[in-house]
């Protein structure tokens, strides 16, 4: 359906036609009304298919859509069969890396994640706006093709047969080298990569392209330093070029989004009220842990603390002071040991320590040191708090239930002999 606006508004953009996809009611009113104060040709679709009728009566220069999985990446398959250059601005709930990745081979121009942030979102209008407007103008000078490459934001580059023949400014700006100096070695590329292994690393440099190439999708997420140390993160894909032996490489800077996914991920793997690892983090490197001790022969042990009648100090404190407790006792923790050192929360009022290249007597003084600042520490309104450790130490062919289950069993003889203490784990407590 199209919206009819009154004629003598004077529009911040002009001469630009919008397509504007979304089922849910309450954004596609909110958004409208935003669109409809900017631009004065505003088509408006509940649906794909809808929306797609709509690119075919009316062929917009910006569409915006909010993709629903599968249905919203159909319509931008079928816009982009008729039309690669239509600027499009998807909007998504969808924090998925998948479908992120499926709207750049499609070359989405900007996404957007929900609830949406009206100044990103307007930014993103203004730079497809300036894109749109920058396209008609080259139109009419018949340089198109030299000028997209150099309004992009993507670094673009050409390669051909061991050199790179063509590339735009951004590229330009990123490398450090000059359009003016004709053509550069592709290997100059091979010396951006920074190695890591999240991330897409050559194993022979002088041989990239085919190692690239060689990835299933073609595309590979790489880290990237430039002139003046600058450093990103692209997604980078290849296409060969119809009709020629020409490679055109597109390096969209994802960053941000990687920024984001991993503080997601860092947050997914810790206790949200003490700020140290959650259990099954903590199950995770500890299976690692011994792997690598297997493997190399190093020492390490596990330390498990517990607070002494916690139960009392949630009874007559609160339980607000209690959690105040857990907190002060994992800053005390944290702020003890090492970097190497994990810890994490492993019960309600449990805390479990992994101490990587500790034999049982260096963890042993570790606890006791431990042991002696939460003894001496005051806690405000509450006053002297204590906890019991358990100490066990890994050795060959153990496997992580039983080293969990020995350095339980020492704690529970720390309890039995009277609390505030430390207990080594050896074969006498077992029987």
């Amino acid at each position: 359906m199209a919206i009819t606006v009154p004629q003598n508004h004077n529009y911040q953009y002009q001469d630009v036609k919008v397509l504007y996809v979304e089922d849910e009611v309450f954004s596609r009113e909110k958004l409208l009304r935003i669109l409809n104060r900017r631009f004065s040709d505003v088509h408006v679709a509940i649906d794909g298919e809808e929306g797609f009728q709509l690119y075919q009566q009316h062929h917009p220069d910006l569409i915006i859509l909010d993709i629903k999985v599968m249905s919203g990446l159909d319509i931008i398959k079928n816009i982009r069969k008729h039309n690669e250059k239509v600027q499009i601005i998807v909007t998504t709930a969808h924090d998925d890396n998948d479908i992120f990745i499926q709207c750049i081979e499609h070359t989405v121009n900007h996404f957007i994640l929900k609830p949406i942030d009206l100044d990103r979102f307007l930014l993103a209008i203004q730079k497809s706006v300036q894109q749109i407007l920058q396209e008609k103008g080259l139109l009419k000078q018949n340089q198109l093709t030299k000028a997209l490459l150099d309004t992009q934001d993507h670094l673009l580059f050409i390669e051909d047969h061991g050199h790179i023949v063509e590339f735009n400014q951004a590229f330009a700006t990123f490398t450090g080298i000059e359009k003016k100096k004709g053509l550069h070695k592709s290997n100059l590329v091979a010396e951006l990569f920074v190695e890591d292994p999240n991330y897409f690393y050559p194993k022979n440099k002088g041989k990239w392209i085919e190692e690239f190439l060689q990835t299933e999708k073609k595309y590979a997420k790489v880290m990237w330093k430039g002139q003046k140390d600058k450093q990103g993160i692209y997604l980078m894909k290849g296409t060969q070029i119809p009709g020629k032996k020409q490679i055109l490489f597109v390096c969209t800077e994802i960053s941000l989004l990687e920024e984001e996914y991993k503080k997601n991920e860092i947050l997914s793997m810790m206790d949200p009220l003490t700020r140290s690892l959650n259990r099954k983090k903590f199950e995770e490197l500890l299976a690692s842990e011994i792997s690598r001790s297997e493997r190399y022969n190093h020492p390490f042990s596990i330390i498990l603390m517990d607070i002494d009648y916690f139960n009392n100090v949630n009874d007559y404190s609160g339980h607000k002071k209690g959690d105040e407790v857990l907190v002060t006792i994992s800053t005390i923790v944290q702020q003890r040991i090492r970097e190497s050192d994990v810890l994490a929360r492993w019960s309600g009022d449990a805390f479990i320590l992994l101490t990587p290249e500790t034999n049982s007597p260096g963890a042993m003084v570790l606890s006791e040191s431990i042991r002696a600042l939460i003894n001496t520490f005051v806690f405000p309104k509450i006053g002297s708090v204590t906890c019991s450790f358990g100490v066990a130490e890994f050795s060959a062919g153990k496997s992580k239930i039983e080293l969990i289950s020995e350095v339980e069993q020492a704690l529970s003889k720390s309890k039995i002999k009277g609390r505030n203490c430390v207990t080594f784990y050896n074969s006498s407590i077992g029987e």
